[in-house]
């Protein structure tokens, strides 16, 4: 199926059932991934799923996780910096609140981790990454089907990134080399030897 037919698909569903939980939710699903793409229709169509579903259910933790991406994805239109931080300290503010709903809900943590990484040093969330990559890593390997395969690269690659953020270099050498080992037909591989020549060097 593609894009164009599971988007009217999903459409066709709502006009249905609009008021469907699972129908909101998964609308919500696919139109932020096509938002975290740079689709500025799908952004618009992810804010009404999750706002329509937030509406029902304030302690759905993947709705809030996703209403706080979408806000971020729309500062990229803004140029005031007051707006900005005004903007990110709120959407963090919401990813705790995401994750302390449903600390195990992977949607949460996996938005929170990718998110802490892009917030400027001063608001203090690269912490937050640490801990959220961590997690995931953590998560996974208990049960292998709580995210795809294809992620991984990523997951590590952010890891050791956000341990060179925070200053703890041996842990970022230590991650970034295992991108290297475990995954080094993956895109991650060449940054990780790239981000360790850095720090080395």
């Amino acid at each position: 199926m593609t894009e164009g037919e599971t988007a009217r698909h999903i459409d066709e569903r709502l006009r249905n059932d609009p008021n469907n939980p699972e129908l909101l939710i998964e609308a919500a699903r696919y139109y932020h991934r096509l938002a975290m793409q740079g689709s500025e229709l799908a952004l618009d169509r992810a804010d009404e799923s999750v706002r329509a579903l937030l509406h029902k259910d304030k302690r759905n933790a993947e709705a809030v996780a996703i209403r706080a991406n979408t806000m971020i994805l729309r500062l990229k239109a803004s140029r005031s910096r007051l707006r900005r931080v005004y903007t990110l300290v709120r959407a963090g503010r919401m990813l705790d609140r995401a994750v302390a709903i449903d600390p195990a809900n992977m949607t949460a943590r996996t938005v929170r981790a990718f998110t802490a990484l892009v917030f400027p040093s001063f608001l203090g969330r690269w912490k937050t990454a640490v801990v959220d990559f961590e997690y995931l890593i953590k998560r996974k390997a208990e049960d292998s089907c709580l995210l795809p395969d294809e992620m991984m690269p990523k997951v590590y690659y952010n890891l050791g990134l956000a341990y060179a953020k925070t200053k703890q270099l041996g842990q970022a050498v230590r991650v970034l080399t295992e991108v290297v080992e475990r995954f080094p037909q993956a895109h991650e591989a060449e940054r990780a030897r790239d981000l360790i020549e850095k720090m080395r060097g």
